[in-house]
């Protein structure tokens, strides 16, 4: 099941860029592009938006996404927390954003999500299990546009997959043991 796991993840992040129907591969060390020449990847990261992390907010105890969840949740109540997640999750990241890095320079983006953006489980103010790919679709016409790489990273995992608090796991890496965890990995990806 591992094994699945990781082939479907390093397909999908080496895949095809959104403009043509080739594939990125690997020769030695090198990253080869569509074009058959190494590629060297110049991007950036979209962190602390579909995975927001304590250090990016400087909070102190409330590391996880999902204590960040939770914690504001609890501070507004669960309709605010609703009404503050949608608004966040709209203006975080934008296609001028996009625009701008591929104006410095970019040619690749990856995207930190979490896998509860795929399932009905609560998360940054909703369970619904399509609004990953309300956000997804999102920016990825965006870096169409842009003719920009994406690299789709699921940061969190279900059981997380480090043991530390980016993986919003409980503290040790159960996507390595539990065969539950694995499996629903593996769907997310299949999915997506």
């Amino acid at each position: 099941m591992l094994r699945k796991i990781i082939a479907c993840f390093l397909i999908i992040v080496c895949f095809a860029p959104i403009t043509h129907a080739q594939f990125f591969s690997t020769k030695g060390k090198n990253i080869i592009g569509p074009d058959g020449k190494p590629f060297l990847i110049k991007g950036t990261n979209l962190g602390n938006w579909l995975v927001p992390e304590g250090y990016m907010f400087h909070f102190k105890d409330v590391s996880s996404p999902r204590l960040i969840n939770q914690t504001i949740s609890e501070l507004i109540g669960p309709a605010a927390a609703k009404d503050f997640w949608k608004k966040y999750l709209d203006v975080y990241i934008t296609a001028e954003d996009i625009h701008y890095l591929k104006s410095i320079g970019m040619n690749s983006i990856r995207i930190p999500f979490n896998y509860r953006l795929f399932t009905n489980e609560y998360y940054m103010g909703s369970g619904d299990s399509a609004r990953g790919f309300v956000y997804m679709d999102r920016v990825i016409s965006w870096c169409k546009k842009e003719k920009l790489y994406v690299i789709l990273d699921m940061h969190c995992s279900p059981g997380g997959q480090t043991g530390d608090n980016i993986d919003d796991g409980y503290g040790y890496p159960f996507l390595f043991e539990n065969e539950k965890d694995q499996a629903e990995c593996t769907a997310i990806w299949k999915r997506i």
